[in-house]
């Protein structure tokens, strides 16, 4: 296992074969240590991504795209002060490693402004390091924490609730405008992204 903590986003270097997480409480500035490095087999990383969930109390996963980035941008522009969340979630994302430098860092200092608590890249979308082999990495530990996971994507929720792990969490797929007919065959719960939106965001 290599874990390689407490990072600036210059000092990172991914590869193909790693996850990569933001401590966003930690990211108290743009050049600031708050990045790890996750490499090794599955049960390795589950373990230290299962140790970042569990301390800062992450119970809640939303993917970015069709998702979080509904709250935190308008169109490819983030927001300057997007709304607040409701507390202890994380944006769950495939960011392809040479993208995290420049997209990874303005994804995360948004997240932060929202209320964000951890940022989780992979750098697979799908396979081996990506984003169902990661969450699979991480519902495997014991005694983990149960999650609700809000994707747009119905493959990656069925792939994810076909899996052994996949009673571990509860997926919602969230239709993304001009998908609504794109439907996850084995998802939890289905919702707009206005419904997304009702359940995630911060009241008043």
């Amino acid at each position: 296992m290599t874990y390689i903590h407490s990072l600036d986003i210059h000092s990172l270097v991914p590869t193909n074969s790693c996850l990569v997480v933001c401590d966003l409480d930690a990211l108290v500035a743009p050049d600031a240590p708050a990045w790890s490095l996750l490499q090794g087999s599955q049960a390795e990383i589950g373990a230290a991504l299962a140790a970042h969930v569990s301390a800062k109390g992450v119970s809640r996963l939303d993917d970015y795209g069709g998702v979080a980035k509904s709250i935190l941008s308008a169109g490819d522009a983030y927001l300057d002060a997007p709304p607040r969340v409701r507390d202890h979630a994380a944006v769950y994302s495939f960011t392809p490693k040479n993208k995290i430098a420049a997209e990874g860092l303005a994804m995360a200092l948004c997240a932060r402004k929202a209320g964000y608590r951890l940022l989780v890249l992979t750098v697979q979308k799908e396979g081996k390091y990506g984003k169902v082999w990661g969450l699979r990495a991480l519902l495997s530990q014991p005694a983990g924490p149960r999650l609700v996971y809000y994707e747009d994507t119905a493959s990656v929720v069925d792939e994810l609730k076909a899996a052994p792990e996949g009673d571990h969490i509860e997926a919602v797929h969230v239709l993304a405008p001009g998908w609504e007919d794109q439907s996850s065959a084995r998802a939890d719960r289905v919702l707009t992204q206005a419904q997304y939106q009702a359940e995630v965001l911060l009241q008043g």
